[in-house]
């Protein structure tokens, strides 16, 4: 019989050569000419295997075997073919490429943008990959809380405790921007219309100070009534014309829950939480994508209508970017007749597939104000770009959408607590406040594809999804989370994320 130390030794052995076989190659790319950091470019290591560059430029991704050679390539750049070994923590300047008029394919006449865009819509169902896949993708889901105005003024106040102090001690405190973040690694199943998701691992960068001043705020209020309200109260909140009565079985109720929710929770109740924030988060992801690809651009009925009402549009042709091997117009388009939109459209010369699309809000979607009440969608942009896969058909590599609100409230705030059963006055306590915010409201979704094959209908319609997958969530940015799994690379912000309580 072998002995334990053999076993031991054994085993140890094989984690060290596993350990070496996966190797982690990192490095940032730039430009070579002006050093800047070159956004979304390409970088395939392997049959069905690629990552992109982040918005800093930086890419890494993570192998059990050296590939021969790495290839970079960007729009408007000359494509590199390097030594894996001569990449590890470098920087790699591409050098932008030039194009000669004689070498841009041209049809018996020159095409106007017009012709051009006509030429992308009919091409669709030849030159997109539109049958069922199976694809190895992250998400990336960013929030940002941007509070530019905060005003809470105490009119009158009889509740010991609440005071314009407390509310400008709130203000103060209260932090202006906050951050979260959901990183989500999975396989996703279908087409454009229909995907079903598989869930590999996730991670939750969470920000409690996005909530905390609020939460002070209502401990603060929910302390200052429990001390004072008289048995029998009710209160009578009020907000321009716009009332409520919350009578006491409401009070005690809801007190109780805030109670409940400051108990600590038994293992059974944290693993029921626990099951429902994954079964949350894995609906979301979902439907995330879902909106992502919902929204590619020659789908009708959306946002971006740029295809759909093009003669909106002002379209100007501004040259030619070399991709590789061919040659793509850079068409500019901006509003003309009232269109909400502008950016770049890259259009292969030979086939009119889209290379990569960038557009951007120019005015809010939509604006609404009613008594005190406003809300702005004033934020709305996104990229898509597609390299080709192995059947020569334009394949997702990277989508990126923006989209945000702001929201403002200017309106009084009236409490005041009632009691038929006390002698004396009906009312017993009032505060009066005059509310005035506005807070502006981001998510960024980026969603970066790595590996894409062909799927059979039949394993599609057989696939069944499970719930269960590992999930953490973090205070700090924990980059041995994803070691040793391909995820486009964190910039700047995430790695300095802390949302560590105050103390």
């Amino acid at each position: 019989m072998r002995s334990f130390r053999y076993i031991f030794t054994l085993l140890l052995f094989s984690i060290i050569s596993f350990t070496a076989e996966a190797q982690e190659i990192k490095a940032r790319v730039l430009d070579a000419e002006t050093k800047e950091p070159i956004q979304y470019a390409n970088v395939l290591f392997g049959e069905h295997h690629g990552v992109v560059t982040n918005d800093e430029g930086y890419f890494s991704f993570t192998t059990g075997k050296l590939p021969k050679s790495i290839k970079i390539s960007s729009l408007g750049y000359d494509a590199q073919e390097l030594d894996p070994n001569e990449v590890q923590n470098k920087t790699i300047l591409l050098k932008p490429s030039t194009i000669e008029l004689g070498e841009v394919f041209l049809s018996n006449k020159t095409l106007t943008p017009s012709e051009i865009l006509e030429k992308v819509k009919d091409e669709v169902p030849n030159n997109y990959d539109l049958g069922l896949g199976q694809k190895r993708v992250f998400l990336r889901q960013s929030y940002f809380t941007n509070i530019k105005k905060f005003k809470m003024e105490v009119d009158e106040s009889t509740i010991p405790g609440i005071d314009q102090n407390l509310m400008d001690r709130i203000t103060a405190e209260m932090p202006k921007f906050t951050d979260s973040y959901r990183e989500v690694l999975g396989d996703l199943y279908g087409n454009y219309d229909n995907q079903k998701f598989k869930i590999v691992k996730a991670a939750n960068l969470y920000n409690p100070e996005n909530s905390q001043s609020l939460e002070q705020l209502t401990d603060h209020l929910e302390e200052a009534f429990r001390k004072n309200l008289k048995k029998g109260s009710f209160l009578k909140i009020r907000s321009g014309i716009i009332g409520v009565k919350v009578d006491e079985e409401e009070l005690e109720e809801s007190m109780a829950d805030l109670e409940k929710e400051k108990k600590e929770k038994t293992p059974e109740e944290i693993a029921e939480s626990n099951a429902k924030n994954q079964k949350y988060l894995k609906e979301n992801a979902t439907q995330t994508i879902n909106s992502l690809l919902g929204n590619i651009f020659w789908k009708k009925d959306i946002d971006f209508d740029l295809f759909e009402k093009t003669r909106k549009y002002e379209l100007t042709l501004e040259g030619y970017l070399r991709m590789g091997e061919n040659t793509v117009y850079v068409i500019n388009f901006e509003p003309k007749r009232g269109a909400d939109y502008k950016g770049k459209i890259y259009v292969n010369t030979l086939d009119y597939g889209v290379h990569r699309l960038d557009f951007e809000n120019v005015k809010p979607l939509s604006k609404f104000k009613l008594f005190g009440i406003s809300t702005s969608k004033d934020v709305h942009k996104g990229k898509m770009i597609f390299t080709r896969n192995e059947q020569g058909k334009y394949s997702i590599n990277y989508l990126e959408q923006e989209k945000g609100e702001t929201v403002g409230l200017d309106r009084p705030l009236t409490i005041i607590e009632k009691n038929r059963h006390v002698p004396g006055r009906n009312k017993q306590n009032e505060l009066d406040l005059d509310l005035d915010f506005r807070v502006g409201e981001v998510e960024k979704v980026q969603l970066v594809v790595y590996e894409d094959r062909p799927l059979d209908k039949t394993d599609y319609e057989k696939l069944k999804v499970k719930d269960d997958f590992e999930y953490q969530k973090f205070k700090t940015y924990n980059a041995d989370f994803w070691a040793g799994y391909n995820i486009i690379e964190p910039n700047a912000a995430i790695r300095k994320f802390s949302a560590l309580e105050k103390e």
